[in-house]
């Protein structure tokens, strides 16, 4: 008889520390998930705005009017690309590597295909996707009237000859 108490007390200790445990690891990994989903609305959000200032940058005709129903404070291009800075350096606490570099060309060079790239690297960031956006995108959707794609510069090959003697 104290043999089957003592197993008893055993199994219900087990399944009690079991539970503990359990609880503290489901606590955890909720936690986890909260912090993983409040990081991603961050992210979307900020690559929002700055996709915004983005078109305004490249065609301020068009974005700059709807950008100031937003923030009445930016009223001049310099105000954009303050703006397009700030959203560059506060990226370093959230933003990958690809937005980053990304986001810094096109704030160096403002071009469509920049513009592309940095689209690119948001959508990738945020969904862990390729995707070929390309002019046939901005053409749908009308942003860029006024711009001409870019030509593309032709890449030279090197040619590495190997002598024969």
């Amino acid at each position: 008889m104290g043999e089957a108490i003592t197993v008893a007390t055993a199994i219900i200790a087990a399944l009690g520390v079991g539970g503990i445990i359990g609880a503290y690891f489901q606590s955890r990994f909720e936690r986890r998930a909260q912090l993983s989903q409040q990081e991603h609305e961050l992210k979307q959000r900020r690559y929002l705005c700055i996709l915004m200032l983005m078109i305004t940058k490249l065609n301020p005709s068009i974005g700059l009017s709807k950008l100031k129903l937003i923030r009445p404070d930016l009223g001049a291009e310099s105000d954009i690309d303050h703006e397009l800075s700030t959203g560059l350096l506060n990226g370093v606490v959230y933003a990958s590597d690809e937005v980053l570099t990304a986001l810094a060309r096109f704030i160096k060079e403002p071009e469509r295909d920049a513009f592309l790239g940095a689209a690119r690297a948001m959508r990738q960031d945020l969904w862990r996707r390729r995707t070929a956006l390309g002019d046939e995108f901005l053409e749908i959707t009308g942003l860029f009237p006024a711009l001409a794609p870019q030509p593309r510069a032709r890449r030279r090959r090197r040619v590495i000859s190997r002598g024969i003697d």
